[in-house]
């Protein structure tokens, strides 16, 4: 049964992967270039759209009773992608842009969703239910922060980017995305059980299994960053600032929605089961 388990989590893996990259990165590209997005906004869509694994994996975790394991996944994940990110600036050379200051806001938010889980738990109140009203609101004045600093500070437009821009079909977009959104969603429960199936069968402790979920819900953050890089690079803009731009609101609005959007929506679904379930 353990080998079965093992080979779905490989196999539920290797299909986040392909839908992320062939279905979901696919649809937002042709939204944004039917809509104009800016780098900025393409990133941060992206950066939330790649959250949906962990949401069914905390979701399911905490429904299974494991909810430390779903919390360890959010927390792993926001550390790794973070590293991912840094390891595609450093493969692409360009880390220098990282000290941009137009970039403050998305690197100290960025920074924030990572201690917020691991202060949490390491002074137990990972499970009180003010915890979902204050994380919504965490995430309001990141949109708040967000949104004051870039009127300030505006990112550059490149005009002959503009004059370049593919064009995208907004229909054929949200319609790929939104199906490569439900394959992956059922891809992560398939992760999650899976898992679940494993931890208990091999006595794995909480933490570890967070972890394992982290490396694997990270998936589609490793895909985007270096898709980004790439596509950029091809297009001869890799120096426009505007990759690292779309990149690091990838990372932030991935980190940030784990936080404030994924862990309170969990814990919620987490602390009604149990009312539910008592009762």
């Amino acid at each position: 049964m353990s080998d079965m388990s093992v080979l779905i989590m490989i196999a539920s893996a290797a299909a986040i992967i392909f839908f992320v990259k062939f279905g979901l990165l696919h649809g937002i590209d042709h939204i944004a270039n039917a809509m104009s997005w800016s780098a900025k906004t393409r990133g941060q869509v992206t950066g939330y759209a790649t959250s949906v694994p962990e949401l069914v994996c905390l979701v399911s975790a905490g429904l299974a009773g494991v909810w430390e394991a779903g919390l360890w996944n959010i927390a792993s994940s926001n550390i790794i992608n973070s590293g991912l990110m840094l390891c595609a600036v450093l493969f692409y050379k360009q880390f220098n842009e990282l000290l941009n200051v137009r970039f403050i806001d998305e690197i100290g938010f960025a920074g924030l969703a990572v201690l917020v889980p691991i202060l949490l738990m390491h002074f137990g109140m990972d499970q009180q239910w003010y915890l979902v009203p204050i994380l919504f609101g965490f995430f309001l004045i990141y949109r708040f922060v967000d949104r004051k600093v870039n009127r300030v500070n505006p990112a550059p437009t490149d005009a002959a980017e503009t004059e370049d821009a593919a064009v995208g079909s907004l229909p054929f977009g949200i319609i790929i995305g939104i199906s490569a959104l439900i394959a992956i969603a059922i891809a992560g429960i398939f992760l999650g059980e899976a898992t679940a199936t494993v931890v208990e069968q091999m006595d794995v402790r909480p933490e570890i299994a967070g972890w394992i979920l982290g490396v694997v819900t990270s998936i589609p953050e490793l895909v985007s960053f270096f898709a980004i890089y790439a596509a950029s690079k091809r297009a001869g803009k890799s120096q426009s600032l505007n990759d690292t731009q779309e990149a690091l609101d990838n990372l932030t609005g991935s980190n940030m929605a784990n936080v404030s959007i994924v862990y309170p929506f969990g814990l919620a679904a987490y602390l009604l089961a149990n009312v539910l379930f008592a009762s």
